[in-house]
């Protein structure tokens, strides 16, 4: 029977950045779970208009398709990015996890897989944290990707959360938590949301027009971005319903630095 591999942890990165620091006020957050379909030409020009109607400064694509055939696996203007795999292919040398993109020089980068693995494919999720300078200041930014694990118990996914926790809570600069997290019940929501005010974390929120673009299971929604060090510009998130590439919507949103 055919079935993926558990991908070795390691890190893919391209460092074709524009900037060696973040200097601006603001910074434009894209998250998206694109389920494996970067390669497909709908999503390709569903991206391309994504990224012309609000320009991203920093990307979390979740369910990449990594095909090390291809000169250029992911491309963004002057964007550099870094991939963290949680399965393999070993028949067509394709990868799947998740993408971080930004166009400020990553100063560092950690991927976590989970220790327990989620049924059918017997696959563990990956979690990915990148670094980045902030200018005129000794703190970092650090930007933290995940796929929450799916099918198992709570306490496993609990699990993983504090894989993130134990890393999070040294740091002492502002954080953006975002991803597709899973949360597809109470259990799940009330383990996420407690992790998240111990680390003093803030969730985008959005209006009930762009809320019902959420994907949702049960009416809980699967996809979130939280941020510390930040504000949130009212009036810029935005769920991007129209786009159908992906099961999942794009969530677009501004944050201000402190």
């Amino acid at each position: 029977m055919f079935r993926l591999n558990t991908a070795e942890q390691v890190l893919i990165e391209n460092h074709q950045f524009s900037l060696m620091v973040i200097d601006q006020a603001s910074l434009r957050i894209l998250n998206w779970n694109i389920a494996k379909n970067n390669h497909r030409h709908e999503w390709l020009q569903d991206f391309s208009k994504l990224v012309e109607w609000y320009p991203p400064d920093l990307i979390f694509l979740q369910e990449f398709r990594f095909d090390s055939t291809l000169k250029k696996p992911f491309y963004c203007d002057a964007m550099s990015w870094q991939f963290a795999p949680n399965m393999s292919n070993p028949y067509t040398d394709q990868h799947f996890g998740v993408l971080t993109a930004s166009k400020v020089k990553h100063q560092s980068g950690k991927s976590f897989l989970t220790q327990a693995c989620e049924p059918f494919l017997n696959t563990p999720k990956v979690s990915l944290i990148t670094e980045y300078s902030l200018a005129g200041s000794k703190q970092t930014l650090l930007a933290v990707n995940i796929h929450g694990i799916n099918f198992v118990s709570t306490r496993k996914f609990q699990s993983q959360l504090q894989q993130l926790e134990a890393q999070l809570t040294i740091h002492p600069g502002p954080i953006i938590l975002s991803g597709d997290f899973n949360t597809w019940n109470e259990y799940r929501m009330k383990v996420l949301q407690t992790m998240v005010r111990r680390l003093d974390l803030r969730q985008v929120t959005f209006s009930s027009a762009h809320y019902k673009n959420l994907k949702q299971f049960f009416d809980y929604p699967l996809d979130h971005i939280f941020y510390r060090g930040f504000t949130q510009c009212l009036g810029s998130e935005i769920v991007l319903g129209e786009l159908s590439s992906s099961d999942h919507s794009p969530l677009v949103v501004e944050l201000m630095l402190h």
